[in-house]
């Protein structure tokens, strides 16, 4: 009977130890939408060089290179800051309009001709990289003989928007 009662007692020691608890954790998380515009300077001062230049313009290919980043849909919009080109030299034109500067994305066909109302110049899928993601733009420059010789700046503002 002793050893009988030993081996039950050794059994249910056994059973005690052999217990299991289990629990479990929620994790929550926020994730916001969130975009990002780089546009970087590829070219730099664009000069008329001949009198065919001033006839036809001059086209500046892979002027400036545009990354976005962005977890929505997006839309990149661009507009000149200013009506006008402001002359940065003594004898530059100071009525010379933004509209002698047109903008398009590399590899497409037309021109969108710069002014002060926003303008969609490309649009795109969530995502940080692929066809629409990354992307290079020309700007084409055509004043014609109508403003005198000098050095002129303009603003262009690229915005990013949600679509």
């Amino acid at each position: 009977m002793r050893y009988l009662l030993a081996i039950a007692f050794v059994i249910a020691a056994l059973h005690c130890r052999a217990q299991s608890y289990s629990g479990s954790v929620q994790g929550n998380f926020i994730v916001y939408s969130m975009q990002s515009l780089t546009v970087t300077p590829l070219g730099g001062v664009i000069s008329f060089d001949s009198p065919n230049d001033y006839l036809n313009g001059v086209i500046a290919k892979n002027y400036a290179s545009i990354a976005v980043k962005s977890n929505a849909n997006w839309i990149l919009n661009f507009a000149a800051q200013s009506t006008y080109f402001t002359a940065l030299t003594r004898n530059a034109s100071t009525d010379m309009p933004a509209t002698v500067l047109s903008v398009r994305k590399s590899g497409s066909s037309s021109f969108k001709t710069l002014s002060t109302q926003s303008q969609k110049l490309e649009s795109g899928s969530r995502g940080s990289s692929g066809d629409h993601h990354e992307f290079n733009i020309d700007v084409s420059f055509n004043p014609g003989f109508k403003y005198s010789g000098g050095l002129y700046s303009i603003g262009i503002v690229y915005t990013l928007t949600k679509q």
